[in-house]
């Protein structure tokens, strides 16, 4: 038996991958992606995979993109979705006759035990072999659980295995560090022994690891501020303009909370992973140093660019959106989405627009930049079709700022400024009201 297990946290895929070695038969083979358009990869060059077990909510290709794969090629695949999303929540995404079976996080374990009964009606007798009495565990699960879910034993030979550690004992990142310079990448367990006291602390780690994407949205600005720092290579960011740019991205994560709607917004958000947080941080800091260059960064300014880079993307709910840097590009790469993500594509200039009218003491131009967040210097934009000579000064600087910080997120390391200004050039950033934020981005690139 093949599984494929698909989620963007590789901790759980980790857990996963360690219930299955525990509960399904001896034989079965796992294999891990971490997003969905790398799922539907392995899957185009594997048609041997029996079973897909899936995340709904990943950056790269969300679960819905494998399901409709699936249904496109008519796979024999089955289907199960591993999400805190069930079926019944989007059935236009996973059809009831179609998805095999759902697990509902965090109780994967006893999901798990029930899609192997039901299996072991489907596939042949032979399939369900005799199962070893040793399965291994990672060091990372281990760190993961926290306590050792039974007595753990280390391999001396192919036959000999001795206990290491008492059940229930603490397992530590000082721990999995011991056994690492030892050359030791995973522990034993016993089969038979693990059942009863590692359901609930596989339940308690993985939620755990699910609450990480919980964090309040002011939390996850300070972690990300210092992160991103790191990542752009020019001299413009000084601490002073660093703090002015920190300052205001903490008063408009406070302004927005206040809005329900926004608030809803950001909870489901969390679930995407860090991506919209770090760009709208990324965003808001670059539009500072280019406003600064351009001597236009009164706080008044500067507030403005950044509430408008933390309401960019209301209503969309895939990262794979959120990445990309202009709508030629999403026409270019329109046929991997679903209908659903295309008209929420569509419509999130205008709903971002709408919402921010609906603050009370909002800064003026807010709504006309969010409406136009998506025009290109041509004039084939949308949904306005003005071209650089139309769109005002600060309207193009946020989105010229908003397609540099996408791309230093989406090249890390490897980003080049100057590989960065020529392609912008070539598109037509150069021109109109353009010209003024793009000549203060190319000088970054010059020795």
């Amino acid at each position: 038996m093949k599984i494929l297990i698909v989620d963007d946290e590789s901790d759980i895929c980790e857990i996963v991958e360690f219930l299955i070695q525990g509960i399904f038969p001896e034989g079965t083979q796992t294999t891990i992606a971490s997003s969905g358009n790398q799922a539907i990869k392995i899957l185009s060059e594997n048609m041997d995979i029996d079973i897909c077990i899936c995340d709904h909510n990943m950056p790269d290709g969300m679960g819905n993109v494998v399901s409709r794969f699936l249904m496109d090629v008519k796979s024999g695949v089955k289907f199960v979705l591993c999400s805190t999303v069930v079926p019944q929540d989007r059935p236009q995404d996973y059809p009831a006759d179609f998805v095999y079976f759902n697990l509902q996080k965090p109780n994967i374990t006893d999901g798990l035990e029930k899609l192997l009964l039901r299996l072991e009606k489907s596939f042949p007798a032979k399939a369900i072999a005799t199962a070893e009495e040793f399965i291994p565990v990672t060091l990372n699960v281990l760190t993961l659980i926290g306590k050792a879910p039974a007595d753990i034993f280390i391999r001396m030979s192919e036959n000999k295995f001795i206990k290491c550690i008492n059940q229930f004992e603490e397992f530590s990142t000082s721990d999995k560090e011991k056994y690492k310079q030892k050359m030791i990448d995973e522990l034993y367990i016993k089969r038979d022994d693990q059942e009863n006291s590692l359901k609930e602390i596989i339940c308690t780690a993985i939620q755990e690891i699910m609450d990480r994407r919980k964090l309040p949205l002011s939390e996850r600005m300070s972690m990300t501020h210092s992160q991103l720092i790191g990542l752009i290579k020019f001299t413009g960011l000084t601490p002073d303009l660093i703090e002015a740019s920190k300052k205001n991205i903490e008063q408009s994560v406070n302004f927005i909370m206040k809005s329900p709607l926004v608030s809803d917004f950001w909870k489901d958000m969390n679930l995407l992973g860090d991506y919209p947080s770090n760009l709208y941080t990324l965003h808001s800091m670059l539009s500072s140093v280019v406003t600064k260059k351009l001597l236009w960064s009164s706080e008044a300014t500067m507030f403005k660019l950044t509430l408008a880079a933390f309401l960019q993307d209301i209503s969309l709910n895939s990262v794979a959106l959120m990445e990309l840097c202009d709508y030629q590009e999403f026409l270019e790469n329109e046929s991997r989405f679903t209908r659903d993500e295309i008209k929420r594509y569509r419509e999130h200039p205008q709903v971002s627009s709408e919402i921010s009218r609906d603050f009370k003491e909002i800064p003026p131009d807010i709504d006309r930049i969010l409406i136009e967040q998506h025009e290109m210097p041509d004039g084939s934009g949308f949904p306005r079709k003005l071209n650089a000579n139309q769109l005002g000064p600060l309207t193009c600087a946020f989105i010229l700022t908003g397609i540099f910080a996408r791309h230093i997120l989406r090249d890390g390391s490897s980003f080049d400024v100057i590989t960065f200004a020529n392609d912008m050039e070539k598109r037509g950033y150069s021109r109109g009201n353009f010209k003024e934020t793009f000549n203060i981005i190319k000088k970054y690139g010059q020795p």
